[in-house]
């Protein structure tokens, strides 16, 4: 059960990520947030000392136990390329929302200086990715996919799922695509993934 106080801290890092989307890291203040959540400053600043602090904070949000929560629900199984497929499906759907584009954005666009880029990176994106490549390794100790570097495999996987799409929708030039798009691309990475890395049954796919 949460406390009062991590409620409360989740509280200010939903309102923060959602004046951050609409009005962007420079546009929103501190008092901008105490404005749209209620209460005092003093209590904003008992959990963040800064507006850099809670954007961290919001970086963070939620998505390491997303990350455990889904490659334990979609790679359990005993059909490899219907888990493959389905974690595709979950992943492009959060990674193409907008929040998602709006934090990275976020992310990319601050200045070197701040290291909030780089920490996002290392205390966040690769350790999910590194999730994923320990979750690789385990399926090719038990005989499911071939012996690689799990790492480049977590990678390999990433690209083909992300396809072009994923650019496109950072940079303005592709409305979020439908579930069938979703569904499809997600689909053909499942397939193309284990066409390098499965073994000889898995090989077998026919190639959509």
């Amino acid at each position: 059960m949460r406390s009062r106080t991590q409620e409360k801290r989740q509280q200010i890092v939903k309102t923060a990520a959602e004046l951050f989307e609409e009005r962007g890291f420079g546009g929103t203040s501190m008092d901008a947030i105490v404005q749209r959540m209620g209460g005092s400053k003093a209590t904003l600043y008992h959990h963040f000392r800064s507006k850099d602090e809670l954007l961290r904070a919001v970086l963070d949000f939620d998505l390491t136990g997303w990350t455990d929560q889904r490659v334990d629900e979609f790679l359990d199984g005993d059909d490899l390329r219907e888990g493959l497929a389905a974690l595709g499906i979950a992943y492009l759907t959060r990674r193409l929302a907008s929040p998602a584009v709006a934090h990275l954005r976020m992310g990319a666009a601050q200045s070197p200086s701040s290291m909030i880029g780089r920490e996002f990176y290392q205390g966040v994106l690769r350790p999910a990715w590194q999730r994923l490549a320990n979750r690789f390794e385990r399926l090719m100790a038990e005989g499911w996919l071939v012996r690689a570097d799990p790492w480049t495999a977590a990678m390999h996987w990433k690209g083909l799922n992300e396809h072009d799409i994923c650019e496109r929708q950072l940079l303005g030039d592709l409305s979020p695509p439908d579930a069938e798009d979703i569904e499809l691309i997600a689909g053909n990475a499942a397939d193309a993934f284990l066409k390098i890395y499965g073994q000889k049954a898995d090989r077998e796919l026919r190639w959509p």
